[in-house]
């Protein structure tokens, strides 16, 4: 039985993941790592949990866990990967608007410990970034524009979303960076995740599109991940690793 341990347990998307590992066979939650000002308002719940610690110490989840699974704040996540690569513990992280310096941070843990970053933990994603390159590759040698609208709801940050850059970078594998796609985002209402991929020539256009009408579906991803994450070496791996592309 695999030990989860999961940083941001009553975020929206820790919810979500923590109801995901309930309901697998393979593993349990060993633990959930809260805000401070969160535990002190539900301390007394929190302590009568069976089973499992939760606590405002990311640094004890994660000495308990066979995985951890982040899904905290962009600011947080250069020291939860520290922190993993010390207690030699997978981590996966799906924070999105993430800083280099927080990239290069993530890069220097998979040094010791196998780290997975999953911007967006779609598992059919995956499979349109390659349908994306193969298009971008097919129509490099024509005069083709390349655009990627992202939208998402009103409380999303950035922008474009770490998954629109992902879909660029599929964009540049496949012309060997000889177009640069534009980029145009959406923050509005509730919308869970909306991705499309122009390619517009003289008089024809091709639309990719993916959509996401429910977020458990990256609660769902996300956990195959950090399962799929438990055996591996140290390394730097992604979504297309976990689904064998």
């Amino acid at each position: 039985m695999i030990k989860i341990g999961l940083l941001g347990y009553t975020g929206r998307m820790g919810k979500l993941i923590a109801e995901e590992i309930a309901a697998n066979d393979a593993c349990v939650l060993a633990g959930g790592a809260v805000r401070p000002e969160n535990y002190e308002k539900r301390a007394a719940e929190y302590k009568e949990a069976e089973g499992i610690l939760i606590t405002p110490k990311a640094d004890e989840v994660i000495a308990i866990s066979d995985v951890v699974v982040d899904f905290t704040l962009a600011g947080s996540v250069t020291d939860h990967a520290r922190l993993a690569a010390t207690h030699k513990k997978p981590y996966m992280t799906g924070v999105t608007g993430l800083a280099p310096g927080t990239q290069d941070a993530l890069k220097q843990a998979a040094a010791k410990i196998p780290v997975l970053y999953a911007p967006n933990t779609s598992l059919s994603l995956a499979t349109m970034k390659q349908i994306v390159s193969l298009a971008s590759k097919l129509l490099s040698p024509f005069d083709y524009d390349i655009s990627i609208l992202d939208e998402h709801h009103r409380m999303k940050k950035d922008a474009p979303s770490g998954t629109a850059k992902a879909l660029g970078e599929a964009v540049a594998r496949g012309n060997n960076n000889a177009k640069t796609p534009s980029y145009a985002s959406v923050r509005a209402g509730s919308i869970v995740g909306e991705h499309e991929v122009v390619l517009a020539g003289a008089g024809e256009v091709i639309r990719l599109r993916h959509s996401v009408t429910n977020r458990r579906v990256f609660a769902r991803g996300a956990l195959q991940a950090a399962l799929w994450l438990h055996s591996k070496p140290p390394g730097f791996y992604g979504m297309d690793d976990v689904v064998g592309i």
